[in-house]
């Protein structure tokens, strides 16, 4: 088995990566949907993920970080509503759904193949 923890990291690395190659220039295959959507399905994908492996119970739940990410996305778009720009200037609806299709991909990410890897704590004592 291998540790989760640079899994989860080299994700969270590649999906910030990603963020600033494709900006707000973007103009390859799908631009509407990568400028508007993607960045909003991947960051808390990613948080969710990091979260994780913070040694902290309470971060243990998967509640508990679902709901933290998702604050922290409806925070700031709700912010930019109000013309504050937090995270991106424009406000867009459709974001908030794309912030709990994030987290969710993230729980399923979690289950179905962070699973089968060694906890942190798991790996760190063999």
């Amino acid at each position: 088995m291998i540790n989760r923890k640079p899994v989860i990291v080299l994700i969270a690395l590649a999906v910030g990566l990603l963020h600033f190659l494709t900006g707000p220039g973007y103009r390859g295959p799908f631009p509407t949907f990568v400028n508007g959507y993607l960045i909003d399905i991947l960051l808390p994908f990613a948080m969710y993920l990091v979260l994780g492996i913070i040694n902290q119970p309470i971060l243990r739940s998967e509640i508990t970080r679902g709901v933290l990410v998702f604050a922290i996305g409806a925070i700031a778009e709700t912010l930019q509503y109000f013309g504050v720009p937090i995270f991106g200037r424009t406000f867009d609806p459709l974001d908030y759904v794309m912030f709990g299709l994030g987290i969710g991909l993230a729980i399923a990410f979690e289950k179905l193949v962070l699973s089968r890897t060694a906890s942190p704590a798991t790996a760190s004592d063999r």
